[in-house]
């Protein structure tokens, strides 16, 4: 008999969400997500921050960056959003 795991996501504080979205939106996207624990969100918005910059040079990846930074700061948002309640 299989049993579903549940994940439990861990409750930020309130200072640390708004570290997170300042790294986010400051320094690099996924950094701040990933330090809040969420690795693999994290991760991947760095991965997609890095091919973005990589692309922009043929001026497709500058839409990739700009989309990866919208969502950092989204994700820094949504952190803010889940410490407070």
């Amino acid at each position: 008999m299989k049993q579903k795991i549940k994940k439990t996501k861990k409750k930020v504080s309130q200072s640390m969400a708004i570290a997170a979205l300042l790294l986010n939106v400051l320094l690099m996207p996924g950094l701040g997500t990933i330090i809040a624990g969420r690795t693999s969100e994290g991760l991947l918005q760095i991965i997609l921050l890095v091919v973005g910059i990589a692309l922009s040079f043929f001026l497709i990846g500058i839409p990739i960056v700009i989309l990866v930074w919208i969502w950092g700061l989204v994700t820094g948002v949504q952190l803010i959003k889940e410490a407070e309640q």
